[in-house]
Formats: C-alpha cells, sequence, structure tokens
C-alpha cells in the first residue's frame, strides 16, 4: 500500500471515528412513564381496545446539525391477532426466519423486560429495509384472547 493511500485510509478513519462519537455524544432523554403517551408519540393515536400496553420506553434525542435523530423505542404490548395483522400491513412488515437478526437485537434491548424468551418462541417480523429498523415479535403462546407482542425501533 502506498503512502499516499495510507494517508487517505488513515484520514477516512478518523472522519468516521469523529462522526460516531458526534453521534453517540446526542443528547437523549429517556421516556418511560406514561405507556399510552409513548404509544401515541410512535404510531399517532392512543392504543385501541384492542391493545394494552405493558411496557414501554422510548429514547427521544434532542435535535443537532448533521444528525438524524428518530425517536427509539421499545413495547410490550398485549393485542390481538387482528390489531397484529393491522400492524403488519401499515408498516410492510415481513416474517422474517434469521433468528440471529433477532438475537442481535434481544442482545441490545434497552430494558431487560423486552423479548425476554428465547427468540424461537416468537413470530419474527421486520421491515425490509436492508438494516431492520422496525421489528415486530409475536409470542406463539397466547395470553388469554391476546398475544405477547413486542415491537421496537432501534
Amino acid at each position: 500500500m502506498r503512502n499516499a493511500d495510507r494517508c487517505c485510509l488513515l484520514a477516512l478513519l478518523t472522519a468516521l471515528s469523529a462522526c460516531s462519537a458526534y453521534v453517540n455524544s446526542t443528547p437523549r432523554s429517556f421516556l418511560e412513564d406514561d405507556h399510552v403517551a409513548n404509544y401515541q408519540r410512535v404510531f399517532g393515536e392512543p392504543p385501541p381496545a384492542d391493545v394494552e400496553v405493558v411496557n414501554s420506553v422510548l429514547v427521544a434525542y434532542e435535535r443537532r446539525p448533521s444528525v438524524v435523530t428518530t425517536d427509539d423505542f421499545e413495547f410490550e404490548l398485549l393485542a390481538t391477532r387482528a390489531w397484529i395483522d393491522r400492524l403488519i400491513d401499515r408498516y410492510y412488515l415481513k416474517q422474517w426466519n434469521d433468528d440471529g437478526d433477532h438475537a442481535r437485537r434481544q442482545a441490545r434491548r434497552i430494558r431487560p423486560w423486552y423479548a425476554p424468551g428465547p427468540v424461537s418462541g416468537y413470530e419474527l417480523y421486520r421491515d425490509l429495509s436492508s438494516i431492520g429498523y422496525l421489528h415486530l415479535l409475536v409470542d406463539r403462546e397466547p395470553a388469554g384472547e391476546r398475544l405477547r407482542v413486542f415491537v421496537s425501533k432501534h
């Protein structure tokens, strides 16, 4: 590798490191006291009658120049199959069988109550972007008339 190439590579790595530090230093707030307000902030409406919000955490980032700051979130819900199907249609989610993708998501969860069981115990869905921002895990065992559902974006 030529010296000029080494210098360019070093400059690129330095720039990427600085960008990452800038993004990671973005001030954030954890909102978890009002589950209904968190649901409304994310989904644009209050929870319908067929959904109970059990747990939620919303990570709200402050605006900063050159940083995309959309909220990250995790929800634990009890919901009917009809609500789950509407969510799948609304966000164009597809069943996803990459257990490793969801296992990595679980390993980076914000709160320990998020999808605490083994990945094999859930129906797995995610958006079709290359990164897979939005994940939906549906417990395979019904909790009464509803299913335990975990929804996250981070």
